[in-house]
């Protein structure tokens, strides 16, 4: 009996495509090759790469893109212009370019086209034992298009990536007596094209850009990768965030793949060895931090004011829910401080090596009650191991 198929669905999102860059290198080391590579719009022409085995392209690509590769300069001009900093002539004189602009039917592709044909070989990509789609919007016939490499032929690879990635704001594509707009209209993630073509399991690369969603994200065959910060406007092309995005998608995937600990900074390796601190707080750091956050400590015992009162409103500020547990409160409380004394964040770290930085680095700025709060609790956890 084969194997399942294993399908990678990258969603669409303009710059923020360079995440997927990432997710898939940590991927790939972690042995995991895709039989299937479905994208939407700017997913679209990375799913294209890495199915015709030109992954080192699609990273070269992203190291060094630039606005100038993606827009004209005079569409360049109009769509990065601060209208804030502008008198009002000038203001008024870009609003009727821009009036034009659109009049004209959008943002001109051709440096898009010039992309596409640059980066995708039709013959190796059908060749690929990879199998490759897209989804599009065929607006001509007001349908969706969700289209794999065998339908679309040699000829047509390139003009259904391209159909895929006219989103809004750029002129829709045209194929034969049809027009096409972007994927991210119908369905910007193409998991269910994934599992309707065969997939036992699919990883989706998310990049949270604006768009409709259609598959499950509790379905057990769907790992699904995720930003953890905004990866930017979908027009910031440059090299630096492209790389900052591709170096976070790396880590976000090896969070989802390896279950690493932590919201923020990513940990390897058991539970925290100070979690157990919690329960031999002293009562005269339980008191300064009530005081410190005004919570009221009454004329109970201080071993219930600390789990009733206290640590309850640390569960708030820390964006927890009640039922994250104390060793995942603990945690929250290192990675702020390690947030707040700018320890680097796109590392593994252990358990003991992030507890060390983030005790030894100092804070920086307005050291707020709340902050005093945290880090007098974190450091009595961690003293009293």
């Amino acid at each position: 009996m084969s194997e399942p198929k294993l399908g990678l669905a990258l969603e669409g999102g303009g710059a923020k495509g360079a995440f997927h860059i990432g997710a898939v290198q940590a991927c790939l080391e972690a042995g995991l090759r895709p039989d299937v590579v479905a994208g939407t719009s700017i997913g679209a022409l990375n799913a294209a790469m890495i199915a015709q085995g030109d992954f080192e392209q699609a990273k070269a690509f992203w190291n060094e893109v630039s606005a100038g590769d993606v827009f004209n300069p005079d569409d360049q001009k109009l769509i990065f212009a601060d209208l804030k900093s502008m008198d009002r002539a000038k203001a008024t004189d870009l609003l009727s370019s821009l009036h034009t602009l659109i009049s004209a039917g959008g943002v001109d592709n051709s440096n898009m086209k010039a992309i596409v044909q640059r980066l995708i070989d039709p013959e190796k990509l059908m060749a690929s034992p990879v199998d490759f789609g897209v989804v599009t919007v065929d607006l001509s016939e007001l349908r969706p298009v969700e289209i794999f490499k065998d339908e679309m032929g040699a000829e047509n690879i390139r003009s259904y990536i391209l159909a895929s990635a006219a989103f809004p704001g750029f002129k829709p594509f045209r194929m034969g007596n049809n027009t096409y707009v972007d994927g991210g209209v119908y369905d910007n993630c193409p998991v269910n094209m994934l599992l309707d073509r065969g997939c036992g399991q699919v990883i989706a690369v998310r990049t949270h850009a604006v768009g409709v969603t259609r598959y499950d994200d509790k379905d057990p065959r769907v790992v699904t990768i995720r930003p953890s910060e905004d990866l930017g406007s979908i027009l910031r092309i440059d090299a630096e965030t492209s790389r900052h995005n591709m170096a976070l998608g790396y880590f976000d995937a090896l969070r989802a793949l390896k279950k690493l600990a932590g919201r923020r900074y990513y940990l390897t390796g058991a539970s925290l060895p100070w979690s157990q601190g919690l329960y031999t707080i002293p009562d005269g750091v339980i008191e300064t931090a009530c005081a410190l956050l005004r919570v009221r400590t009454g004329h109970i015992a201080l071993r219930r004011v600390l789990f009733e009162r206290l640590l309850p409103v640390l569960f708030d500020e820390l964006r927890l829910t009640r039922y994250d547990g104390y060793e995942t409160l603990c945690l929250a409380l290192l990675e702020d401080r390690a947030a707040r004394a700018n320890v680097e964040r796109l590392r593994l770290y252990t358990p003991e090596e992030l507890t060390a930085e983030a005790l030894s680095a100092r804070p920086s700025g307005r050291v707020k009650n709340r902050d005093k709060a945290v880090d007098l609790l974190l450091k009595a956890m961690v003293e009293g191991i």
